[in-house]
């Protein structure tokens, strides 16, 4: 936690320079921008929701649209609390509500993490590459890469999460997630990272005008801010880790001509939509009341034991 402070106050401290040397009485935000900005996040992560349900359905597990949605988004209470772990734990109550058994739901929200950021991943080092930039950055984009698909291959996930359920006394995962699946996933996770980006730079120029930089920057700037956000297991939502990495990115890509400004943005930004979204799911619960989750495998439905 000492170096969460440490990270927040090298953010805060970059944005009170950076403050100083905006001309804002020349700044004109935006209002329209940053709302649509605001939406655009609030879709990206119902089009999260809406993966995670043809994730649930492919490993054998029916679960209906809304039902799966409010589940997912709810989960991200649990980014608010230190350790990755909450956002398992909130969305395996959440789903066990709809009678989905918890530890499949915990171990699904591991696949999702390592195919969403392999994606983010790949787009991210397509870009520094693109710019000719962060080589160090690159490097560590190919590790994490690696250790990405490795967790999320079919032969090493099923398997693992078979072992663990058996050692605790339940049935083992119905499905396996086929080859078409998975493709459907990754291109779900890319229509969601670009909604995610598209409305980072819509509300980078909504508050900080048009002259914020090159779009390619901001894009490959939230990515990795994002992937640093999910590495960051004692900070709630990825609180220093995240920002810093944003404003150093910035920085390095010249995307922002106030990075820990748009930064400290950044942060407010994210978490006045995602509380918004979350606030939205809880009240889709009166809609999913009638699409109780039902367990499906080789035709037909039954019951797990909850976790």
């Amino acid at each position: 936690m000492l170096a969460v402070a440490a990270l927040v106050a090298w953010v805060v401290r970059g944005a009170w320079q950076n403050a100083q040397e905006v001309e804002w009485s020349g700044l004109e935000i935006r209002p329209g921008l940053v709302a649509a900005s605001m939406a655009m996040l609030a879709g990206a992560m119902f089009i999260h929701g809406l993966a995670w349900v043809v994730m649930m359905r492919g490993l054998g597990y029916r679960v209906g649209w809304i039902a799966g949605m409010r589940a997912c988004v709810l989960s991200q209470l649990g980014n608010y609390i230190p350790g990755k772990v909450f956002i398992m734990v909130v969305r395996a109550q959440v789903a066990r509500q709809e009678g989905l058994p918890g530890l499949p739901v915990a171990s699904s929200v591991v696949l999702e993490t390592a195919l969403r950021n392999l994606v983010a991943a790949v787009v991210a080092a397509m870009g520094l590459n693109w710019l000719g930039l962060g080589g160090a950055y690159q490097g560590a984009l190919v590790a994490f890469l690696i250790v990405s698909a490795v967790v999320a291959h079919p032969a090493v996930f099923h398997p693992l999460v078979d072992w663990v359920l058996r050692k605790l006394g339940r049935e083992p995962l119905p499905n396996r997630l086929a080859a078409s699946r998975i493709v459907m996933l990754l291109l779900g996770y890319l229509l969601y990272w670009a909604l995610y980006a598209g409305g980072f730079c819509v509300m980078a120029v909504g508050t900080m005008g048009p002259q914020v930089g090159r779009s390619a920057g901001l894009v490959i700037s939230v990515l990795l801010a994002q992937i640093g956000s999910t590495l960051a297991v004692f900070a709630p939502v990825g609180l220093g880790v995240a920002d810093a990495t944003l404003a150093g990115v910035l920085t390095l890509t010249g995307a922002a001509s106030a990075p820990y400004v748009l930064s400290v943005v950044t942060r407010v930004w994210r978490t006045v939509t995602e509380l918004m979204a979350i606030g939205i799911a809880w009240l889709l619960r009166q809609g999913a009341g009638g699409q109780a989750a039902s367990l499906a495998s080789d035709g037909r439905s039954r019951e797990h034991p909850l976790a």
